[in-house]
């Protein structure tokens, strides 16, 4: 789980998009994290599914990267990130590394439209991006049956076309959860 050294990072790095967001700095400069309290969700539902193959759409500056590259130590797996921005993702690898969190992590630069189909099956995925590309990147990836994936922002942005696109899907069972901004949790079956 969690160690201590990451949860004050996690702190840190949220303090920071706080003050972004009081001083109303424009959305292209702001850094964009997810809650903590939704951080520590993702690391334990990952590592109590056992996901060993995670892949993250939108790592940002870091902070669930942190989780989930928490998650990959736990059950000896491997998370891939994908972020289009370099400077963000500069700093999340810098992050990481220090955390000792680096060995388990594949950094990816680019759009995760081009990226997500040449990766092979996940057990586990996270979508927090660019809110208009989740139900197309949710359709890119290649889940294996059981697979979880979970998208942030569900009700802080309403996203509700997004949650009727995955419900609409054969043999998926989906639940918003109300821990940070909202968690749509999907879970691909049989």
């Amino acid at each position: 789980m969690l160690q201590t050294k990451e949860l004050s990072e996690i702190a840190r790095i949220w303090k920071r998009k706080l003050e972004q967001d009081t001083l109303q700095l424009p959305m292209s400069v702001r850094h964009r994290n997810l809650e903590p309290a939704s951080a520590e969700f993702l690391c334990a539902l990952a590592v109590g599914v056992g996901a060993r193959r995670i892949v993250e759409v939108g790592g940002s500056s870091g902070l669930s990267t942190i989780a989930l590259a928490a998650a990959a130590r736990e059950t000896s797996g491997r998370l891939i990130t994908i972020e289009i921005e370099p400077e963000r993702q500069a700093e999340s690898r810098a992050t990481l590394a220090g955390l000792g969190l680096g060995a388990y992590v594949e950094y990816c630069l680019g759009d995760a439209g081009e990226i997500l189909p040449n990766l092979g099956e996940f057990d586990f995925a996270f979508i927090d991006c660019e809110k208009e590309d989740y139900g197309r990147f949710f359709d890119l990836l290649q889940m294996r049956k059981g697979g979880i994936v979970v998208a942030d922002n569900i009700l802080s942005h309403d996203l509700r076309e997004y949650v009727v696109h995955v419900r609409s899907r054969a043999h998926v069972e989906s639940i918003t959860l109300p821990v940070g901004k909202g968690l749509e949790v999907t879970r691909i079956g049989t």
